[in-house]
């Protein structure tokens, strides 16, 4: 007899999954939609795990994909608060990986995600490094919805003009860097001549470079489905360094 598992048992596979799921359990957690939301999100934010063996230690990360393929806005503040997770770790792959995705992810979810965004990105009550990685996915959405290109990049310069904040100021730099917002290039400059920004956090060689850059590629990470993200990403095996 074919026993219909709840989905809280579905997601507590995942931890015994190893370094990639299988497509089976993939698709019957991604079926059930909202529903696995709350679950999904608690193995995702139970960061310690990551500290584990192989194979809980890639629960979190598996989970934190699952998101991407449920979508949901109720994702992006329990997420936000869980940075900066590699602090927390020796220089580990697995921790490193679910900070960056964590704001492709929040990005994937397109024009629904700018709003609360943006909150996060303004409320001094939430700290830098979640308000930077809310800049950051800000500017992940653009690959999904490019025609929102140019109103995020006047709203992350805006925002750079009325900066106070050094530490601040930078990682809206980091943000427009990494959209590739050549357009913003001049302000930038300026702010490092005047003083407003931390060399630092980014350098302005870096910020010159990736200014000019073509971005396609690095915001086109966004864009993958489940699957090339386990192939183009990893995770690796602990002991295959």
């Amino acid at each position: 007899m074919i026993v219909d598992l709840t989905i809280n048992e579905k997601v507590k596979q995942l931890r015994r999954e190893g370094i990639r799921p299988a497509e089976h359990l993939v698709r019957s957690i991604v079926r059930a939609g909202e529903a696995a939301v709350g679950p999904l999100l608690a193995l995702a934010t139970d960061i310690g795990l990551m500290h584990e063996d192989d194979p809980e230690c890639f629960a979190p990360l598996h989970a934190l994909r699952l998101l991407g393929e449920v979508g949901s806005v109720a994702i992006i503040e329990p997420l936000l608060r869980e940075l900066p997770v590699e602090l927390e770790y020796d220089g580990e792959e697995l921790p490193k990986l679910w900070a960056e995705e964590s704001a492709q992810i929040i990005g994937h979810l397109g024009a629904a995600a700018i709003e609360p965004l943006w909150r996060i990105a303004d409320d001094e009550a939430w700290n830098i490094p979640a308000r930077s990685a809310a800049v950051l996915a800000l500017g992940y959405v653009t690959a999904i919805e490019p025609e929102r290109r140019d109103e995020i990049v006047a709203g992350l310069r805006e925002r750079l003009d009325r900066a106070e904040d050094v530490v601040l100021a930078s990682h809206l730099v980091i943000g427009l860097a990494n959209i590739g917002a050549r357009e913003a290039y001049d302000d930038v400059m300026a702010c490092y001549r005047a003083g407003k920004l931390a060399q630092a956090i980014i350098p302005p060689g870096a910020a010159r470079q990736l200014l000019l850059s073509d971005s396609s590629k690095r915001l086109g990470c966004t864009t993958h489905t489940l699957w090339e993200r386990y192939d183009q990403h990893g995770p690796v095996l602990k002991d295959e360094g």
